[in-house]
């Protein structure tokens, strides 16, 4: 982003379906804000990073196993302009 300085993007952090609704949605928008305001820490201006939770509304993979879940506990990093 340093590189490319008209690059923003957004930072979606996600989860697994077993806690409730509201439970999954602070957790994901808070995994996304950390991971956002790291990147805000290392010098890139606020401006170009925006974050949002999910939840558990877009899964990737299966949440009947283990594995499955863990793969839907993410953070994704999304490029929304150039």
């Amino acid at each position: 982003m340093k590189e490319n300085g008209s690059v923003v993007i957004e930072v979606g952090g996600h989860t697994n379906n077993i806690p409730e609704h509201d439970f999954c949605d602070k957790l994901s928008n808070a995994r996304a804000k950390s991971i956002a305001d790291y990147i805000v820490q290392k010098g890139i201006d606020p401006k170009r990073v925006y974050y949002k939770g999910y939840g558990k509304r877009k899964p990737i993979a299966t949440n009947d196993t283990a594995e499955g879940r863990m793969k839907n506990q993410r953070v994704e990093i999304k490029i929304i302009s150039i």
